[in-house]
């Protein structure tokens, strides 16, 4: 007895300073200028579970380094010298946007935010099968003669890692410039450093690291990471997507099975623009500057690789404009006929769910392809969350079968645009990550985008409003609350 009365009277004197704290949390969040549904989530969090919810805070909900970000952003956008001045035309030939253009509007916002060049001459390849696209990546780093220039969000000490890492350290020994970026907490590169080891060591390579986690236990760093995938070969062959570096990608995890990503691969001037971003994540992450010279930006007017418009976006969560969640909106808001949506996390701001609905309502033909299984438990309960709701608008919806895993990042709008890149339709995506995405105005390579998709569904169950009206009230209730917390997963 004397021990419970021990304790009653020590749990005020605990907690009361822990309430004392959130109190304050909950004024920086009041004060913060956040959008009312993410200062809400917060408040819901804070007021509810407040030890918790401070330690999440702390952990997602601060910008700790946001003006430091800012800085680098900045200084990295003058990374190098621009002598190339930006104009909304076909730098390579003398045609008028419009007769390569049709979907006008994302083009311009595209241009305008972005500020970088339109190329013409480009060959295309799309990749629905990551073993094919992770042979064709090894065989032209192979073929390299002067710089590989490789970017991952994640970056995996497995076979397929070492694969990539044994084959960049025999190009270096070949007298090829490697030039790495990564991000520190995809790659959980604190955790792993013997395997980089050898590649930072190396005389021929060079390794910048996207954000360091100083304390990975208590990461208070884990916004603002570097999402993209690329790869650039010699400044004429270059590779994004949403495929990283590991076992699970080329479909050799257990726990995934089969493993359904989308690759782009171009050739020609387009490479131009991933190389420059490449150059301002390099900035960013080591704070060295590079010139512009035919070594890294080639003169390719004098071939022939194609007649493909393609622009390439990139976007950051410091930016003067969401670029891609701007793109996004308007490729949905822009659908008369069809909308084809491929994302692993579905979970959309009030814009993009008020686009997608009138779309479908509008008559457009609109299906979306989600996964069938969770890699993350919440942004899974927080997607299903949002599929009640579009199927009553007349989206049609389908669950990638379970022995099967499905990351695109794919849409495709009217027959005749797509994107392809690394941003899925997830707030993190759309708000906070640096993203990098291909728009594609070419009807012939959509047709073959439409077509992988179409096989997709296949392989996918539709899920009718009948199937989950009943769903059990613990599960409903584990769906609303991921659901509270979406605007910060």
């Amino acid at each position: 007895m004397i021990l419970d009365l021990a304790h009653i009277h020590l749990f005020p004197i605990i907690y009361e300073p822990i309430l004392s704290v959130n109190l304050v949390f909950i004024l920086i969040v009041l004060f913060s200028k956040k959008s009312p549904s993410k200062s809400l989530s917060w408040l819901l969090v804070l007021y509810f579970i407040p030890p918790l919810g401070i330690f999440l805070y702390l952990f997602f909900g601060i910008p700790w380094r946001r003006k430091s970000i800012i800085n680098r952003l900045t200084l990295s956008n003058q990374a190098f010298p621009q002598n190339e001045s930006y104009t909304p035309k076909i730098l390579t030939e003398n045609l008028t946007i419009s007769e390569h253009v049709s979907k006008r509007n994302i083009f311009n916002i595209a241009s305008a935010t972005t500020n970088l060049p339109v190329y013409l001459n480009n060959e295309l390849t799309v990749y629905a099968d990551t073993t094919i696209a992770f042979e064709n990546m090894l065989d032209d780093i192979r073929n390299a003669k002067h710089h590989i220039h490789f970017e991952s969000y994640i970056f995996r000490g497995d076979n397929t890692g070492k694969i990539i890492k044994e084959l960049l350290i025999s190009k270096a020994n070949e007298n090829v410039e490697v030039k790495i970026v990564i991000d520190a907490y995809g790659s959980l590169y604190s955790f792993n450093r013997s395997f980089f080891r050898a590649l930072e060591e190396h005389d021929k390579i060079s390794v910048a690291v996207f954000q360091p986690v100083k304390f990975p236990f208590v990461n208070l760093r884990s916004n603002y990471r570097n999402h993209r995938k690329m790869l650039i070969i010699d400044g004429k062959i270059g590779y994004i997507g949403s495929m990283n570096i590991g076992d699970e990608y080329l479909g050799l995890s257990k726990k995934f099975g089969y493993w359904r990503d989308t690759v782009i691969k171009i050739m020609g001037d387009s490479v131009k623009n991933i190389q420059t971003i490449f150059f301002q994540d390099w900035y960013f992450a080591k704070k060295e500057k590079f010139h512009r010279n035919n070594d890294y930006f080639p003169q390719l007017s004098d071939k022939v690789f194609g007649h493909n418009l393609v622009q390439i976006v990139g976007s950051s969560p410091l930016a003067n404009w969401d670029t891609i969640h701007q793109l996004y909106f308007e490729s949905i808001a822009s659908a008369e006929s069809s909308l084809y949506i491929t994302t692993p996390y579905f979970i959309p701001d009030e814009p993009i769910m008020m686009a997608l609905k009138t779309a479908a309502l509008g008559g457009a033909d609109v299906k979306l392809l989600i996964p069938g299984k969770a890699d993350h438990i919440l942004t899974y309960l927080a997607t299903s969350s949002f599929i009640e709701e579009v199927l009553l608008s007349g989206v049609e919806v389908y669950y990638y079968e379970k022995y099967r895993f499905v990351h695109s990042k794919v849409i495709t709008v009217d027959n005749i645009f797509a994107s392809i890149g690394s941003a899925n339709l997830d707030q993190r995506s759309l708000n906070i990550n640096f993203e990098i995405n291909a728009l594609i105005y070419n009807k012939d390579v959509v047709a073959q985008i439409n077509k992988d998709f179409l096989n997709d569904l296949s392989f996918s169950k539709r899920i009718y409003y009948e199937d989950i009206k009943n769903k059990h009230i613990l599960l409903r209730g584990a769906e609303s609350l991921a659901r509270l917390l979406s605007p910060i997963l």
